[in-house]
């Protein structure tokens, strides 16, 4: 998937199922199958995985954590029809049996992820929505955020605000989240904001100054902060984006912006041009 992979992982939940067309033993068949499909995803055999979850979706088409790991293995090698049809399966399975808890939090998440990867925007911030305010959600920043870069990716910046701000508020350290609300501050051209939720980006988590997804952000930062007039701290920042790859679009963009500041300025102005952001 593209952008930021913010998947819940279904791979140690066991099925629980309900009794209809199959029986107590295929329920329990179907449930080792999926067992074995988790330890063979968690191996990186995603064929042999895929294999035994079509095998416990035979033996019981109503196990919800087969449909949800299936939708998640489908949504990582970009089969985004599928993954949508079996992540609704297993939603609608988890309402069906009353299971109204973490993994159905979790499951609606999926579903945002992968309506947002085929472009339905509308309906998955209304799946996000609905995971992002469940109690039971063991882990609402990932909702939250994804909800925010559904706004983005609609641009509409102003409407990803609140959840990217709610997102960062429940995990301080969720260094994504910072970027995208840097990113949408930017958007806004609310320049001294966005550079407040860049420093955290790139801060908030000892892990992600040299993180390559977070390549943009030191873009970002450096793009904001020549339009603050802090232009040796824009040099620093792009510099910082190149070195993490040159060879990537933000790479080769960092490049471009340094080239250019480096030519006889041919007005008063000092500081370095802007780029185009990249989604």
């Amino acid at each position: 998937m593209r952008g930021f992979v913010l998947l819940a992982s279904f791979v140690s939940v066991a099925a629980v199922g309900c009794v209809g067309s199959s029986s107590s033993a295929d329920i329990e068949r179907s449930r080792r199958e999926l067992e074995l499909a988790a330890a063979l995803h968690e191996e990186s055999n995603v064929p042999g995985a895929i294999g035994h979850l079509r095998q416990a979706l035979e033996l019981d088409p109503d196990n919800a954590e087969a449909h949800l790991l299936l939708a998640m293995i489908q949504a990582q090698r970009g089969n985004t029809p599928v993954a949508e049809t079996h992540a609704r399966q297993g939603v609608e399975l988890l309402v069906e049996q009353e299971r109204h808890g973490a993994t159905l939090a979790e499951a609606r998440n999926l579903l945002g992820n992968v309506l947002l990867e085929r472009g339905k925007h509308e309906e998955a911030a209304e799946v996000l929505l609905a995971a992002a305010s469940d109690e039971m959600n063991t882990a609402p920043h990932l909702a939250w955020g994804n909800l925010g870069r559904v706004y983005l990716e609609w641009n509409r910046p102003a409407e990803a605000v609140e959840p990217l701000r709610n997102a960062v508020q429940v995990q301080p350290r969720f260094c994504v989240g910072h970027h995208m609300l840097g990113r949408a501050y930017f958007e806004l051209g609310q320049f001294e904001e966005a550079e407040v939720a860049l420093v955290a980006a790139l801060e908030a988590d000892p892990s992600c100054a040299d993180a390559p997804q977070l390549q943009n952000a030191w873009r970002l930062r450096g793009e904001t902060r020549a339009r603050l007039g802090q232009h040796a701290d824009a040099v620093a920042d792009l510099e910082r984006c190149v070195a993490l790859g040159s060879d990537s679009a933000d790479g080769r963009a960092c490049q471009r912006l340094l080239d250019a500041s480096a030519q006889p300025p041919q007005d008063s102005s000092s500081d370095l041009p802007s780029d185009e952001v990249t989604q």
